[in-house]
């Protein structure tokens, strides 16, 4: 399991994990001021640790909720360029793409590599939002971006990633989900997020797990002309550029008829068998 570092230089701040009522806890409180003054932990002093703390910890984003800080903030980089660096305050998302993509997705505040499943993300989004200045910004996402940003969207409405797993992929973390429960000694765990917040999540979580599209092949069966026996050969139906598959080739006299075989597929990352399927998608709404 991917560790969190103890500590992170220059500062006292360390990365909230599951379940501390931090990362579930709602409303968080609007970002009001953005100018310095002699408090250590003023605004601008803040977004810096939270930077530093995510490039430390090699992440792409950071929420507030994630070092113990119930404010409406959040910082992101989804690049190797410092230039692509945000600072995201009292957040909207105002409108969703109806098409969604489905990746694989963990977070800090899981420990990541051990709890990670699918998420379907809007492909593009709309945003409103305050940058480090406090001036007003309006920007549509798309790909990458706007699923970072809608991840840490979501931890400002106390929603993890792990609340839009599949039911399989729920079922596969679990113990890693039962170690983090029981590292947690405090009586105040928070387990579950807020009804209100998941009624109103955008997109839906999937309530399966998403499987790609089957790969089909092309099956040729050559009849030879003199003694019709059959042989076969598979060629990939995707099959890219096409140089060289036509036109100049000399006729063997032989007679090929093509036909479509679909792979079935061993969709079990879960044991149990409710959850397997073949020959079809588990998640078609894609659209």
């Amino acid at each position: 399991m991917r560790l969190n570092p103890s500590s992170f230089k220059g500062t006292s701040y360390t990365i909230t994990e599951f379940p501390r009522p931090s990362l579930r806890r709602v409303p968080n409180k609007p970002i009001t001021s953005f100018i310095d003054d002699d408090d250590d932990t003023t605004f601008q002093s803040k977004t810096k640790q939270m930077l530093d703390i995510m490039y430390e910890a090699k992440g792409v984003g950071l929420a507030a909720p994630q070092i113990g800080i119930n404010e409406n903030i959040f910082v992101y980089n989804p690049s190797d360029s410092k230039a692509m660096e945000r600072i995201v305050c009292n957040p909207t998302i105002t409108k969703y793409s109806k098409e969604v993509i489905v990746e694989e997705e963990g977070c800090l505040s899981l420990r990541s590599d051990e709890c990670s499943g699918q998420v379907a993300r809007s492909i593009w989004i709309e945003t409103e939002y305050q940058n480090e200045l406090g001036q007003k910004v309006r920007r549509r996402l798309k790909d990458f971006e706007a699923r970072v940003f809608q991840h840490e969207y979501d931890h400002l409405k106390g929603i993890l990633c792990y609340d839009r797993f599949p039911p399989e992929d729920r079922e596969a973390v679990q113990k890693s989900i039962n170690m983090l429960l029981g590292l947690y000694t405090e009586d105040d765990a928070v387990v579950d997020p807020d009804v209100e917040e998941v009624k109103a999540m955008q997109p839906k979580p999937l309530s399966a797990r998403y499987m790609p599209p089957l790969e089909t092949e092309q099956v040729e069966e050559e009849m030879d002309d003199e003694d019709t026996i059959p042989k076969k050969q598979k060629t990939k139906a995707s099959t890219a550029g096409g140089f060289g598959a036509g036109g100049g080739g000399k006729k063997t006299g032989k007679k090929k008829e093509k036909k479509k075989k679909v792979k079935t597929r061993n969709a079990a990352r879960s044991d149990n068998p409710k959850y397997k399927t073949t020959g079809k998608t588990a998640y078609a709404s894609r659209k």
